[in-house]
């Protein structure tokens, strides 16, 4: 009894399984390449998520924290914003490309370079990353609530009763849970239904941010106090000589590490473009830009707080501490809770797109390809949702400082996962994938390798990690101490890992090469790529074309 009990649970859980293709594994509709009617993203599309999900919202704003506290100056952490980000587009169009052209997200690109059970290993470290960042970035939406609250009833920042050993108050856990609550019904919500929500937030967020900004600058009467003396101010010494040359690097690094989660998942949305090429220039442009004016914008407005607010003990980073400070020191005026007010519902708007799409959907997309029989994206995102409560940001953010720097440091560590997909992908299969045997879970599979294990990747990761961890442990032990050699490795740790990993992986094919590295299908048996007989397209007329070109593309 007990055991048809579960098993009709069991079916009752179970993910209607897409039965139209002769692969053994169980396919479902979120883990099957995307067919040209669910492909709805073109070029402003991209423009548009990369507003919301990767600089204007609360983590863009503080990106100067980071850069200033390594000793670098106002113009000098500008300047490593906008080489990163720079760098940082170019990146993000390599790990968009498998998902642009052959419409896959990036479990099933990890198989190709992991294998069929290797993959799971760079997607268990996702899942783990986006339970952490949906954990920490829906505290801020809730500090965001929080200060919106407070501007309609000031009396709310006074329900002050110490909860959780004292990280966090009444208000704090009210704010929490209505921001969870209101973000919870997104999730319902399809990734390729998510332009009109990107759109919203990005009309609702941009003008705010730059009203901010002009609102600053006129009641300062101009930049403010950090960016004319930056030691005195922060309290951080100014890093001078070959040590400057050194801090640059590490602001580099930083500024790529707080976006590399992204970079990383780049495949999970350029597979909904409609062409493959829709990707490019969104992000060359939009990367970089977006990232260059919300870090400037955060240091001024930051700027303008310490001279605007001396009483302040400390400088006001988050968006959410600048508005709460405006609101305070106006006295509660009806004018400062008002724009206070409307700034507060733009940034969770931003904080509703970064939370749900950046964060909760890439955790449901490893979870669907890890458990196809049980998870869709919808299920996988409610389930990150429900995980915040476990992870408690309230600690992690008020208490568990060493925590948070190794996972911040960590974000560092995806340069050699990088490089080891980039140089598969990119070097030795010239872009080709043979999508059939990305869903064949047997020793069938060209990607089967050994026992479902292409082991080169594995030891080509180890191999460009180790020489980081040392570095990375002091600092996490001493954050202020330089370990010459190590420390400095440590503080090109995304480069470093990136190109030494990648090197490796490419001699060990070399050593031991793999077989059917350039093979593909010979029939669109998903449907992915229109109603076509061929790869090669014998039967091409001019209603499809658009379609047919990521089959045959070398780019």
């Amino acid at each position: 009894m007990t055991m048809s009990y579960l098993k009709r649970v069991r079916q009752l859980l179970e993910v209607t399984r897409d039965t139209d293709t002769e692969v053994n594994s169980y396919i479902n509709k979120d883990t099957r390449p995307l067919p040209p009617s669910r492909r709805t993203y073109g070029p402003w599309s991209f423009v548009a998520l990369w507003m919301v999900t990767g600089s204007f919202n609360v983590g863009g704003w503080t990106t100067g924290s980071t850069l200033i506290s390594l000793g670098l100056n106002v113009w000098q952490s500008m300047l490593a914003v906008i080489l990163s980000q720079t760098f940082v587009g170019f990146v993000c169009i390599l790990g968009g490309h498998p998902g642009a052209k052959w419409h896959i997200g990036f479990p099933f690109w990890m198989r190709a370079v992991w294998g069929s059970y290797g993959a799971y290993f760079p997607m268990a470290n996702r899942v783990f990353l986006s339970f952490i960042y949906t954990a920490t970035n829906t505290w801020y939406g809730g500090q965001c609530v929080k200060v919106l609250l407070t501007a309609i009833w000031p009396s709310f920042q006074n329900i002050g009763h110490e909860l959780a050993g004292g990280t966090m108050t009444t208000a704090d856990f009210v704010a929490f849970i209505v921001f969870l609550v209101a973000c919870t019904p997104m999730m319902w919500i399809s990734p390729e239904r998510f332009r009109l929500p990107f759109l919203i937030s990005c009309i609702a967020v941009v003008p705010t941010v730059l009203t901010l900004l002009i609102w600053s600058m006129a009641e300062a009467g101009g930049g403010g106090s950090l960016i004319a003396d930056m030691s005195t101010v922060s309290g951080v010494k100014q890093a001078t000589g070959s040590l400057l040359g050194w801090k640059m690097m590490a602001g580099i690094t930083a500024s790529i590490g707080g976006i590399a989660t992204h970079m990383f998942s780049q495949s999970d949305y350029t597979r909904y473009a409609r062409k493959p090429k829709d990707q490019y220039l969104a992000q060359l442009i939009m990367v970089p830009l977006g990232a260059i004016i919300v870090a400037a914008v955060g240091i001024v407005c930051t700027s303008c707080a310490a001279q605007l607010y001396p009483e302040t003990t400390k400088l006001l980073w988050q968006p959410y501490a600048f508005l709460s400070a405006v609101q305070k020191y106006n006295n509660n005026s009806h004018r400062s809770r008002a724009g206070v007010a409307f700034a507060s519902i733009s940034f969770i708007f931003s904080q509703f797109g970064i939370v749900v799409a950046s964060n909760a959907v890439v955790a449901g997309i490893d979870l669907a390809a890890i458990f196809p029989r049980y998870f869709t994206i919808r299920r996988g995102g409610y389930l990150t949702v429900l995980f915040v409560f476990i992870m408690q940001p309230w600690q992690l953010l008020n208490s568990a400082s060493i925590f948070l720097t190794v996972v911040g440091g960590y974000a560092s560590f995806l340069g050699p996962f990088m490089g080891v997909q980039f140089a598969d992908y990119f070097l030795l299969r010239q872009q080709n994938l043979k999508l059939t045997d990305l869903y064949e879970m047997s020793p069938k599979s060209i990607y089967w390798y050994s026992r479902g294990v292409n082991w080169r990747a594995p030891v080509a990761f180890v191999l460009g990690l180790w020489m980081l961890l040392p570095g990375f442990a002091e600092h996490v032990r001493q954050p202020t101490k330089i370990w010459n050699g190590w420390t400095h490795m440590y503080w090109i740790a995304w480069f470093l890992g990136c190109f030494v990993s990648g090197g490796i992986y490419v001699i060990l094919d070399f050593v031991f090469p793999m077989q059917h590295k350039g093979e593909i299908d010979d029939q669109d048996y998903f449907g992915t790529f229109t109603e076509i007989e061929t790869l090669e397209g014998s039967s091409r007329d001019s209603g499809v074309e658009e379609m047919v070109e990521p089959i045959s593309m070398k780019v």
